[in-house]
């Protein structure tokens, strides 16, 4: 018995239905045809489906394109697959899949997040659905009175869910009603009826909401959408209630509720598809940001010969802490590539170096300098350290002066006391701008400070390490 269970159960496991989403990405800004793909739809057969694919409240000039759609038909009120922020469309999974793997982000200059949605159900015959907020929609042509309307809204059941007389709360939703409902003058749940000039959407989860006191365009409320008609509402003769798409346009009138006009039935309660709870239907989302994507590159000297590499790690300041990005050995070319997601950000790069290069060569040099420095006619022996660097390697105690101390510092190490380990970096033109004169006044770093505004950035790096005064490790 217990066998047959699990062969009775394996079908239903294995074509479960189901939409799968990609994980989040990051767009860079005003950037067309960026990879969207990775949604798959699964567990259907040769059903007809209704698909959808929106951006929920994108960044200004963000939007989306499908460029693979054999097999696939619009739905009402949708005539284009490029640079669009919605459209719904019917076809077989496979075919709807072949273009789910073809869907591209275009992205404006605005930054922020976009959540890219997507959504598939058996084809339901005279419903429209807008993968914005998640709602069914359904017209009803037959004429009735607001509150007929309203009454039979309330008596229509989708998918598990309860209808209501359409409520309209922003722009998006207007629009799409205007593309996808063929009828005019239609009623929506919008009333002053309980005290006159105050208009509240009156069903749906917004039920209650005030969004304008006062007839003639009144006052608008604060955050809430609305779309009258020049001189509306006026309430010319006891009108209470609201249409729209007034004599074929977009906007709103007020009407008597002896009036007949269509209506519409919406389902849902919810304003983020994530959040949709019908039955037969499945969506999937995927959240994503719209960013200055950054590609660090730079450049560090290398010496010839020397085998030990850089070691750059890339760090993030977040609340003045340090939080590890990246890391990479510098190769042997110099270059290093960093990818840097966030934009008006601080990072910081710290370099690391193990310590070689300090022989008896370096030693002399220092020994027989030093020498001359103290040499009172300063001819005695001559200028050995002709290389401006130089002075800064020697200066191995790090007290601004070159002495004899220098050397028998680097002798002292050089015999196995391993007294000098450090490696001193910079930016490129203050290593360059070392001399004999100024050596004891050009300041490394010990990382280098990141403001990253731009899309790509550079940062070159040079070093010396102490002790190697002859340069043979360090940067020319």
């Amino acid at each position: 018995m217990r066998l047959l269970l699990v062969i009775l159960l394996f079908p239903f496991m294995l074509f479960g239905q189901s939409i799968t989403a990609p994980p989040g990405r990051t767009y860079q800004v005003s950037t067309s045809g960026q990879d969207a793909s990775g949604f798959v739809i699964s567990g259907f057969t040769s059903e007809t489906l209704l698909t959808s694919v929106g951006l929920v409240n994108p960044p200004s000039g963000t939007t989306f394109s499908i460029t693979t759609t054999t097999g696939l038909s619009f739905a009402t009120g949708y005539n284009t697959w490029s640079n669009i922020t919605r459209v719904s469309f019917t076809g077989t999974q496979a075919n709807i899949n072949n273009a789910l793997a073809s869907l591209k982000i275009n992205t404006g200059a605005t930054l922020g997040n976009v959540q890219i949605s997507v959504s598939t159900t058996i084809n339901p015959a005279g419903y429209y659905y807008n993968a914005t907020n998640g709602h069914f929609y359904r017209p009803i042509a037959s004429g009735a009175t607001y509150t007929n309307a309203k009454t039979l809204s309330t008596q229509q059941s989708f998918k598990g869910q309860t209808g209501y007389l359409v409520t309209i709360t922003s722009a998006d939703e207007q629009n799409f009603i205007i593309a996808n409902v063929p009828q005019n003058n239609i009623w929506f749940a919008l009333s002053d009826r309980l005290q006159e000039g105050y208009w509240r959407v009156d069903a749906g989860p917004e039920n209650g909401t005030l969004i304008n006191i006062g007839n003639y365009n009144g006052n608008p409320q604060p955050g809430t959408y609305q779309n009258w008609c020049g001189g509306e509402p006026n309430d010319a003769g006891g009108e209470d209630y609201a249409v729209t798409k007034w004599g074929g346009g977009g906007c709103w009138n007020d009407l008597p509720d002896n009036y007949s006009c269509a209506y519409i039935i919406e389902f849902g309660t919810w304003s983020n598809p994530a959040d949709a709870t019908f039955t037969g239907f499945y969506t999937a989302n995927t959240t994503n940001t719209v960013a200055i994507t950054n590609t660090l590159t730079g450049t560090v000297t290398i010496p010839a010969g020397l085998t030990s590499r850089p070691l750059l790690t890339l760090y993030r300041v977040v609340n003045g802490s340090d939080v590890l990005v990246d890391y990479k050995t510098v190769a042997t070319n110099g270059t290093y590539t960093f990818t840097l997601p966030n934009q008006n950000s601080t990072y910081k790069l710290v370099p690391s170096l193990t310590i070689q290069g300090i022989t008896s060569a370096d030693f002399n040099l220092v020994w027989l300098e030093a020498q001359n420095i103290n040499t009172p006619d300063n001819t005695a022996v001559g200028l050995v350290m002709t290389g401006t660097k130089q002075w800064k390697a020697a200066d191995v105690n790090e007290n601004g002066v070159l002495d004899l101390g220098d050397a028998y510092l680097i002798s002292a190490h050089n015999s196995g006391y391993r007294l000098i380990n450090k490696v001193l970096w910079f930016n490129p033109t203050d290593y360059d701008s070392i001399t004999r004169s100024n050596f004891n006044t050009i300041n490394s770093v010990t990382s280098f400070i990141l403001n990253v505004v731009t899309s790509n950035i550079t940062q070159n790096i040079k070093y010396c390490i102490l002790g190697d005064v002859n340069l043979s490790h360090s940067s020319n």
